[in-house]
């Protein structure tokens, strides 16, 4: 099911998953990696890429298609800072596999391609409600990835993809983007826009300028996080990870993992708030010894939700 909103500052954009050959392995990418012979099975993970499951001489492997209108140096943003999260310990992120030439991404005519060793289940498989163990776990994870990779910067650059510039921290671009899903959604779309006209004002009072910067994930929920229990055992999706202000991380984390969306007939989707406590706990637990930011920044950031 495709499950995105198309994006106002791509118009021309073609999402690959509604393509023929959508779910289709080239010959060349199989040759490259060196994976003749292996069972291949496509994926519903409801990922905005498409991804496979590889079965090759009793080894497996996570084989994404990129989706993302990107180019060569996006991709390779992204392997650096995995294998330097690896290199550092940090286990829970994906494993990058280079394929036989020593590149850990391959291009077939515009589209990207990154093979990963396989991490128990796909992302996105389990789809429980957040709970305060898991939003401690979840925060302290969060932390873990940003004290790690404080004073590390990938030496690929990210492209022009609006994503890739931080639209959001831009008051004009961010109320355009916003109201524009709030046009997909219609009638349902009225509080949306409230909401959005309220946080482009709270946005523009921040001065991102002044703000240290760290590598974040920069989509950091529950369909990105594998859990055994209320443990976390895998990180995924980083290839919109950019190097900016940790409040990106955390307003997103706030609002995309403590919160949790139904649907039913007639109506695209509703909300359910979790419990009072839950959303509390990330900011504590995240900011334990650590000087994150002013209070009134985080609720407010917290309350308008800016930086979804």
């Amino acid at each position: 099911m495709i499950n995105h909103f198309p994006d106002p500052d791509l118009p021309e954009h073609v999402d690959i998953r509604s393509l023929e050959n959508a779910r289709v392995v080239p010959d060349d990418v199989i040759d490259s990696y060196g994976l003749n012979g292996a069972v291949i099975s496509a994926l519903d993970t409801g990922s905005y890429n498409v991804h496979f499951r590889i079965e090759s001489d009793g080894n497996l492997f996570d084989l994404r298609k990129s989706n993302r209108p990107s180019q060569i140096g996006n991709l390779e943003y992204e392997s650096e800072l995995l294998n330097h999260l690896r290199a550092q310990g940090f286990s829970l992120a994906p494993e990058v596999v280079a394929s036989k030439s020593g590149a850990y991404n391959l291009w077939v005519g515009d589209t990207g391609w990154t093979l990963f060793k396989w991490m128990g289940t796909e992302s996105g498989s389990q789809r429980e409600r957040a709970n305060r163990s898991r939003a401690q776990t979840a925060a302290q994870t969060l932390a873990d990835i940003h004290r790690i990779s404080k004073d590390f910067s990938p030496e690929a650059e990210r492209g022009q993809w609006p994503i890739f510039t931080l639209p959001t921290v831009n008051p004009a671009i961010w109320l355009k983007r916003a109201e524009s899903l709030a046009d997909e959604l219609k009638d349902e779309g009225t509080d949306l826009r409230r909401m959005s006209i309220q946080s482009a004002g709270e946005l523009g009072q921040i001065d991102f300028d002044n703000l240290p910067e760290y590598m974040c994930h920069a989509d950091y929920r529950m369909r990105n996080l594998q859990f055994e229990r209320d443990e976390i055992t895998g990180v995924f999706d980083f290839d919109t990870s950019i190097r900016t202000t940790r409040l990106f991380d955390l307003a997103g984390a706030v609002t995309r993992f403590f919160s949790t969306w139904w649907r039913h007939p007639g109506r695209r989707r509703g909300r359910i708030d979790v419990p009072e406590d839950v959303p509390r706990v990330a900011p504590a637990i995240y900011g334990r010894n650590r000087r994150v930011a002013s209070a009134d920044l985080l609720a407010s950031l917290t309350r308008s939700r800016c930086l979804l």
